[in-house]
């Protein structure tokens, strides 16, 4: 029989390579049947409860005289304990539990999208339950338990059984990694990952993707930044953690030869992930070699002006607000440079010219 350190070090070691972080805080807290009656009659819990994860504590309690231990501690440690530790949503349950505010308003009531972007279901409680089963029964998969995992889904409340399936779908359509980053977590990736995710976002539409260009701060808080250049029509995608600019062929050719400084700075600042490296590098180097126009110059302050013109459409939009803002100054200054006899060509080149 595996002993619990084993199980646990099992646990954390395929969480750290699969997701980049593991639990920081949560601690497992065993209880024998006897201790288990007295800390649930204490506490006004469930006596017939088998596991409980108290978010302002950092605590994983689970009963040990169970045929689902395994399953059980994933559950809760993990499930709840990365969720809470991690999340976006689960950082928010537990600034609002220290707080002393209502928190079964937060978890059990309709998420509105537009205030709360991240998450898979529409009430918290489902985001939180849903990926603590989905993620006990990953878990065991990894660990050598998938048959006291198929027992206990056998025996499941419908709910949760319901739970599991959708974010069994979920993951299906987003991929792991988009599934984790739907739920607000800190995006650790590659280029395979990133890919993954837009092939299943764009379905048969990917076979009209000419390439794909990974940009920005790249950080684990922040968004995934990607240009998209296709077949498809242009066309902007944002879900809260995933930032698409795509651009058809003859949009990105007309962005090219006026030295957009939104485009060129996600081709010399970013990666090509996928698409031609030798036609890229073409495009790159004619970039670098086109001389500048009068053309390139109204081209870059009608793109200001626009930006200008589009922020009474944000009012109640902060972060396009913001973004309109920055781009207006962004491609005013570029214009500037341009008559200068400058190409910036990157957003980090044209604040230190400033």
């Amino acid at each position: 029989m595996v002993s619990l350190d084993a199980l646990l070090k099992d646990a954390s070691s395929f969480i750290t390579s699969e997701f980049g972080f593991d639990i920081e805080k949560s601690k497992l807290k065993p209880y024998s049947s006897k201790n288990w009656q007295k800390f649930c009659q204490k506490n006004n819990f469930d006596t017939n409860s088998t596991g409980i994860y108290i978010p302002s504590s950092y605590s994983a309690y689970v009963r040990t005289k169970s045929p689902f231990l395994t399953p059980n501690i994933f559950h809760e440690l993990y499930g709840h304990g990365l969720f809470v530790e991690h999340s976006q949503i689960g950082k928010k349950l537990t600034e609002i539990i220290q707080d002393s505010r209502d928190e079964k308003s937060f978890m059990f009531d309709e998420v509105n999208p537009e205030d709360q972007i991240f998450g898979i279901a529409k009430r918290n409680i489902h985001n939180y339950e849903g990926f603590a089963v989905w993620l006990e029964a990953l878990l065991c998969e990894n660990t050598g338990n998938s048959k006291v995992w198929n027992a206990k889904k056998d025996g499941l409340r419908e709910d949760y059984n319901s739970l599991f399936d959708f974010f069994k779908d979920a993951e299906s359509k987003l991929s792991r990694f988009g599934l984790i980053s739907q739920l607000g977590f800190p995006k650790y990736y590659d280029d395979d990952k990133v890919l993954d995710v837009v092939k299943k976002l764009y379905g048969s539409d990917f076979n009209n993707v000419d390439f794909v260009i990974l940009y920005g701060s790249q950080k684990p808080e922040s968004d995934i930044d990607l240009c998209i250049v296709s077949n498809n029509p242009s066309n902007q995608y944002f879900n809260g953690w995933l930032d698409i600019a795509e651009l058809n062929r003859e949009d990105f050719q007309n962005r090219m030869n006026n030295l957009d400084i939104a485009l060129t700075d996600a081709m010399f600042s970013g990666r090509l992930v996928f698409g031609d490296e030798n036609t890229f590098r073409k495009y790159k180097k004619n970039i670098l070699e086109k001389p500048i126009s009068q053309e390139m110059i109204v081209y870059n302050k009608k793109k200001s002006d626009l930006q200008k013109e589009y922020l009474s459409s944000y009012q109640d939009n902060s972060r396009m607000r913001k973004l309109c803002l920055s781009y207006k100054d962004s491609f005013s200054q570029n214009a500037d440079q341009l008559i200068k006899g400058n190409k910036p060509l990157t957003l980090s080149k044209l604040k230190k010219i400033k």
